[in-house]
């Protein structure tokens, strides 16, 4: 049976459960909401929902005292006219592999137990900057190497639309954080689809932003040439309004871009009469459930009904695409070496497997993949001057029991764990070589009531165009209004 239901109305809860950040932050700037009220409601259900047998398991720490005491200062400051914007006083939490000063950071690994940070990442700090409330670490897949949401160390993090089912990985907790009302935003990593797959599979939505527009200073490296950082939110406006806070060059991490960093939420307001999307003719459909495509094929046609003009697009060499995963295996294992010379053994099964695989990638195997990577890039580019952004499913299946081994496509079965799997991110890693940005949101439901998500592509840079394309399908999209019924 489905367990779809519509948000709580705001009428008979005086914290609503599901509101976005565009709805709680003009009530916070007027002085309608206080932002210690709406800490302590998401402390609360982080109480009710999280913790026990039947918890989703999503954080693995919430500083309570200190977000209530974070709270209380920004209420004096808005009160005194100090407001400094849409997320002053909104609670937020960051994957655990995002440094925070005096907090542990563990990759969700006994690796590295104990490890106190010393400062706060740049994020962390832009985030503080504009007043949000750092509220505690979320729960993830080890060290993020890995697609499912599962972890032996720290345990499993629970889909909050069916507990039986997985979050996908590695941003798992921030997922289920998010989709179960818990917090408004949760920060994630992508390096395969990280951000968006488990996005995708719980229902919210999910932005990979352009390799460049956000800073990784003070964030555990998986692979420096794919890792993003995004926000994970319950609307598409929320995440326009994150990443705003988050984007900007940072001399302290050479991989961002000088670039300016225009005004996502004014980006909003276009219509998307006579855009040009992409239908992709080959790959990105080649292999996904029948139920994801048919409300995929669902939502092309609402974006056809709202002025967007349709164009089907070739993109041949990424039947070549599997060749991406050496540069990061071989990213992987560097990144490693020396906690595998040292806590060998704290390591999880699955993990240790997958990162001592990297060791066996040649140097001409890597030099062949950046090759390929480059290649798919060139492609993307000619492809995105002949329309505004591709459409594709962004996950080809929706979420797996935590107990499948395997799922059926295409008449065939594929992996969900172990070696030979990750056709969960098949539709998702590419865009992590390309270094484009990319948006998930929710576009429906299978028959069994689990969310479904369709991906935005787009140039680089311009995750204006985006958040446009994505708002916009979201004004119409099936899913529009219906959170999980959470029940403890």
């Amino acid at each position: 049976m489905s367990n779809i239901e519509p948000a709580p109305a705001p009428a008979t809860e005086p914290v609503p459960t599901y509101d976005s950040i565009t709805q709680i932050a003009p009530k916070i700037e007027r002085g309608e909401l206080s932002p210690v009220e709406l800490v302590e409601a998401s402390l609360s259900r982080i109480s009710e929902h999280d913790s026990g047998p039947h918890g989703l398991n999503a954080f693995l720490g919430v500083w309570s005292d200190q977000a209530i005491a974070d709270a209380r200062a920004a209420e004096k400051a808005i009160s005194s006219g100090g407001y400094l914007g849409p997320l002053h006083g909104i609670p937020v939490g960051l994957k655990d592999l995002i440094d925070v000063a005096g907090r542990e950071t563990t990759g969700g690994s006994k690796v590295l137990a104990g490890n106190i940070a010393k400062s706060d990442s740049r994020v962390a700090k832009k985030l503080r900057a504009a007043g949000a409330i750092l509220i505690g670490k979320l729960n993830l897949v080890e060290f993020a190497i890995g697609t499912t949401g599962l972890n032996p160390t720290t345990g499993d993090v629970k889909n909050p639309w069916d507990r039986t089912h997985i979050t996908a990985g590695s941003s798992s907790g921030s997922a289920a954080a998010v989709a179960s009302g818990m917090i408004p935003a949760a920060l994630g990593t992508d390096t395969g689809g990280s951000v968006r797959m488990p996005a995708s599979l719980c229902g919210i939505s999910g932005l990979k932003p352009t390799y460049g527009r956000v800073s990784r200073s003070g964030v555990l490296d998986l692979s420096w040439s794919m890792d993003h950082i995004g926000p994970m939110t319950r609307s598409v406006s929320d995440s326009a309004l994150v990443l705003q806070a988050l984007a900007g060059y940072d001399p302290l991490d050479p991989s961002t871009v000088p670039v300016p960093v225009p005004d996502y939420s004014a980006a909003l307001a276009g219509n998307l009469q006579g855009m040009k999307m992409g239908i992709p003719s080959n790959y990105f459909f080649d292999l996904v459930d029948s139920e994801v495509e048919a409300a995929v094929r669902l939502a092309i046609e609402a974006l056809q009904e709202l002025g967007v003009e349709i164009k089907e697009v070739s993109l041949p060499n990424m039947e070549y695409s599997g060749a991406l995963r050496f540069s990061g295996m071989a990213d992987s294992v560097v990144t490693h070496e020396p906690y595998i010379q040292a806590k060998r053994e704290d390591y999880g099964p699955d993990t240790l497997y997958r990162t001592l695989a990297g060791q066996f990638v040649l140097g001409r195997d890597y030099s062949k993949a950046l090759k390929v990577q480059r290649i798919i890039q060139e492609e993307h580019a000619r492809v995105l001057q002949e329309v505004d952004f591709l459409v594709t499913p962004t996950a080809p299946v929706a979420a797996p029991r935590i107990d499948a081994k395997y799922i059926t496509l295409g008449g065939e079965e594929h992996r969900v764990r172990g070696p030979g799997s990750g056709v969960i991110s098949r539709n998702t890693s590419p865009e992590n070589a390309t270094g484009l940005p990319a948006i998930t949101v929710p576009c429906g439901f299978n028959q069994a009531g689990l969310p479904i998500g369709i991906q935005f592509i787009g140039r680089a840079f311009d995750e204006s165009t985006l958040f446009r394309v994505a708002q916009g399908y979201e004004s119409v999209s099936p899913s529009r209004g219906h959170w999980p019924a959470v029940a403890a």
